[in-house]
């Protein structure tokens, strides 16, 4: 199996790229492809005399986080990224990992890797910790207008994602919404509510709060980018904020220094629980090859579980069962709303060449 890593992506390119490859090249039977200057990247390797099995393209562009998605997209063809996308596009390499430009990202995966059959709109997927373990919560952030046939589809893809890749049998799929009541919410909460309600393959629960999601009454969780992104920023935020807060009482006397050393052990797996270097990165769900996008400010722990997440994803078939799913929601929607739901018919002729090219404009992305 090959992982290739946009290796010119992130705020410490190429260093934490570089370090986080050597890791899960260790850690693993993988091939690592670094793509990017292949002189900083060779002579960076150097102080890595053992490093497992890594391998070197050349890309003599970079795509900056100020780019243009779609601009940089169209003209930095020989961008690490392009060139990464590229590499999975032709067969040799079986996924991408990023920490680079996440707008970028998503036009190059729609526009060189192209959409699942299917799937009218890619959708980022993060898992969150809960009080019972992770949670998968899709979209974070590349729709920020979605109709319910594009909320449902998260719903396939979470499902997909939780059970082959995070090992969750018959996932629970919760709604975010206002409240738990069925008639809570939008006019496009309430459908999706209806649509998954009259699915019988799906492990629906209803609509869950914040509170509940964070109590881990939920394995999926499926929103619109725009609150998708807004929850995730929300919750780094906080993290942040109750680790600055707890910092300040520790060393605010000698007694709490004193609780802090006797509390060392629980606040360091704590740290690892609530760490998002710790997770397998984001995937970009939807498209025809496993896209993984990480945080810019990732450090090499952050990449190496990228790659190893991709690797878990790619060797489950994530991809394949996604199709799968999407294909048994359009035989419900068939078959149970025959058309009474406008939004649950069949897409009409070049609705998806019409998605696409939205994609390839930016429109909808972070």
């Amino acid at each position: 199996m090959r992982i290739a890593i946009d290796a010119m992506g992130s705020d410490n390119a190429p260093g934490v790229e570089i370090e986080g490859a050597v890791r899960a090249s260790l850690e693993s039977d993988m091939e690592v492809i670094l793509v990017g200057d292949e002189a900083a990247l060779s002579e960076k390797l150097k102080a890595f005399p053992k490093h497992g099995s890594i391998s070197i393209v050349h890309a003599s562009e970079v795509i900056t986080m100020e780019d243009s998605p779609v601009l940089a997209v169209r003209k930095k063809k020989d961008s690490s990224l392009l060139v990464a996308m590229r590499l999975v596009k032709e067969g040799r390499a079986d996924g991408i990992v990023s920490a680079g430009n996440t707008g970028a990202v998503m036009v190059a995966a729609r526009t060189v890797l192209g959409p699942i059959r299917g799937v009218a709109r890619s959708a980022i997927c993060q898992t969150l910790p809960t009080l019972k373990g992770p949670v998968a919560i899709l979209d974070l952030g590349a729709n920020v207008d979605c109709t319910a046939r594009h909320l449902c589809e998260f719903a396939e893809m979470g499902i997909a994602y939780s059970q082959y890749t995070l090992g969750v049998d018959n996932p629970r799929v919760g709604l975010l919404n206002i409240g738990e009541e069925d008639a809570k919410g939008t006019q496009v909460a309430k459908e999706v509510h209806r649509n998954l309600r009259a699915a019988p393959h799906v492990n629906f629960i209803g609509n869950v709060e914040p509170r509940a999601m964070y109590n881990g009454v939920a394995d999926v969780v499926i929103c619109d980018g725009f609150i998708g992104n807004l929850i995730l920023k929300t919750s780094e935020a906080v993290a942040g904020l109750m680790a600055q807060l707890m910092r300040q009482k520790f060393e605010s006397s000698s007694a709490s220094k004193l609780g802090a050393v006797l509390a060392r052990k629980a606040l360091t797996e704590l740290k690892k629980i609530v760490d998002p270097n710790e997770s397998p990165g984001a995937p970009l769900l939807g498209v025809n090859g496993t896209v993984i996008i990480i945080h810019g400010s990732s450090n090499s722990s952050g990449v190496a579980h990228a790659v190893l997440g991709a690797r878990v994803a790619i060797a489950n078939r994530l991809n394949e069962h996604i199709a799968e799913n999407i294909e048994e929601l359009r035989a419900v929607e068939r078959t149970v709303h025959e058309g009474s739901h406008p939004e649950c018919a069949p897409p009409e002729e070049g609705a998806q060449e019409a998605l696409h090219d939205r994609a390839e404009s930016g429109e909808g992305g972070e």
